[in-house]
């Protein structure tokens, strides 16, 4: 019974530990996105979506297109005519950050959220990282959202 009772121990022991670092996990603020990029252009139709940032040479640096979507599925982007590096991100229908991608300029290969989502953002490439943005991270979208 001895021999029993440390396996025990370490097992309860190990319950309290993932307990206690679980429920000291809160959710982050919701981050405002319109005050790290001030500069964000909304497009909301297919042929604004498709044509992306076809063609540009250069944008700003806090500058983003946000891509919003009709349908709550797996959303996929390419780079077909673009000549700029970038990384999107897919997000929910709450904001929250599925997938971030660094995408390969002229690339026609899709690039696809693992999940359903209903937005994406597209920044220059390294722009997630500057920011400390990562995958799980909520972003607030009522402002963005309320002007579309």
């Amino acid at each position: 019974m001895s021999k029993l009772y440390p396996n025990h121990f370490k097992k309860l022991l190990n319950f309290l530990i993932f307990f206690l670092i679980a429920s000291g996990i809160s959710a982050s603020e919701p981050i405002s996105l319109e005050k790290i990029l001030p500069n964000i252009e909304v497009v909301t139709n297919s042929q604004e979506r498709q044509r992306g940032l076809m063609y540009k040479k250069a944008i700003p640096e806090n500058y983003g297109m946000f891509f919003i979507w009709n349908l709550n599925k797996v959303q996929c982007m390419w780079m077909k005519n673009t000549y700029i590096p970038l990384s999107v991100a897919y997000m929910d229908r709450s904001g929250k950050i599925i997938n971030i991608y660094d995408m390969v300029p002229l690339s026609k290969a899709s690039v696809c959220s693992k999940k359903p989502v209903l937005y994406a953002l597209e920044v220059n490439r390294g722009w997630f990282k500057r920011n400390n943005i990562k995958v799980g991270d909520i972003l607030n979208l009522d402002k963005i959202l309320q002007n579309d």
